[in-house]
């Protein structure tokens, strides 16, 4: 059962990583508030891995008070696991307040057990007008590495004294249930999401064919900006520059038709792969369509000259690829334009593309 729970948790983290982290629309979606967006969500996942360990790893003690640790941790790994799974429901937006968890068994049971014998081992109460005992607890000899046992003293029963067992086999299924039944919730509002996502593809695929190039940058810079990181000059303010530069030079109309056919290869590759995670499917060509997208050179020069922070370098590196391509007036003319605008972002990396397009 650890397993398919961690292939649970595994889908929603990569949801998480692949479109909430990624795309404005998606994150929009849920309680994307400022502390929600640092590392917060990532240590939820972690700390779920580490207590994972803390349940489902049975130890075989030597001693009761070895045995007695164990039991602690484990209660409070269970504890700290249904937390993290409310903290969860309240980021995705699953309105948990239409199924209250104190009315789920499996939660309520393992919680009061916890709480009961770990969290408030000495219990009072408010009862006419006074604080009064309601229970204590201290763990049984019988504990052990299969169970749990306690002497308890509680007042529905006039603090006579009970040996209370549970079987940790019994928790875990519980625990098990809770968290698959949670989990399942928030894949099923995270299918919701990147099903609206793909939806708002589509319809972006359709604008493509008719809208201006302005109005396109604006409806990626407010839904699919993801793809301004993958390359020097996707950026909303450089693009345009370049955009209204297309018709002086092939250097500028070859990085507007790059940027383009990236769009396109973004479409049909996030659509497919929204398409895997619903229906359950792997489509081969996915892994193709991916690889089309900023298309990186395998020349060893141009590896490095991505990299204008050194002139030094640049002109090393810039003198093998002349004399390799002497007889390309294009690259020549590019390298030169390099050199000349060393610093100048626009300049140099439409130079640079246009020189990677000529030697692919």
């Amino acid at each position: 059962m650890r397993d398919h729970l961690d292939k649970k948790l595994g889908i929603i983290t990569e949801i998480w990583n692949e479109y909430i982290m990624q795309y404005r629309f998606c994150n929009s979606q849920i309680k994307f508030t400022p502390d929600v967006q640092t590392n917060y969500f990532g240590d939820i996942i972690k700390y779920f891995s580490d207590t994972n360990n803390i349940i489902y790893n049975k130890k075989n003690a030597l001693t009761i008070h070895e045995n007695i640790e164990n039991s602690i941790s484990f209660l409070q790994a269970i504890y700290i696991q249904q937390d993290f799974v409310i903290e969860l429901l309240h980021i995705f937006k699953c309105n948990i307040e239409n199924n209250p968890l104190k009315n789920n068994i499996n939660y309520f049971l393992n919680r009061e057990i916890r709480n009961e014998l770990v969290g408030h081992p000495i219990r009072k109460i408010d009862l006419n007008g006074t604080r009064q005992l309601k229970s204590s607890t201290i763990f049984s000899n019988s504990t052990n590495s299969e169970q749990i046992s306690y002497l308890r003293y509680h007042i529905d029963n006039n603090y006579s004294f009970e040996e209370v067992t549970y079987f940790k086999k019994d928790i875990i299924k519980r625990h098990d249930l809770f968290i698959e039944f949670y989990f399942d919730l928030i894949i099923n509002k995270l299918k919701d999401v990147i099903s609206s996502f793909k939806i708002k593809i589509l319809d972006f695929e359709i604008t493509l064919q008719y809208a201006t190039f302005k109005n396109i940058i604006t409806v990626v810079s407010h839904s699919f900006e993801y793809i301004f990181t993958i390359n020097f000059i996707y950026n909303p303010e450089i693009l345009l520059k370049i955009y209204y530069l297309k018709n002086k030079n092939l250097r500028y109309s070859n990085a507007i038709e790059m940027f383009r056919r990236d769009l396109k290869h973004f479409i049909q590759y996030r659509t497919m792969k929204i398409t895997e995670f619903i229906e359950g499917t792997k489509n081969d060509n996915s892994n193709q369509i991916d690889k089309k997208i900023s298309q990186v050179s395998y020349h060893y020069e141009l590896g490095k000259l991505i990299d204008n922070t050194c002139i030094n370098d640049f002109r090393f590196f810039s003198s093998l690829l002349r004399n390799k391509c002497k007889d390309n007036q294009i690259i020549l003319e590019e390298l030169d334009n390099m050199e000349k605008n060393f610093k100048n972002e626009l300049e140099y990396y439409c130079s640079y593309y246009l020189i990677c397009n000529e030697l692919n």
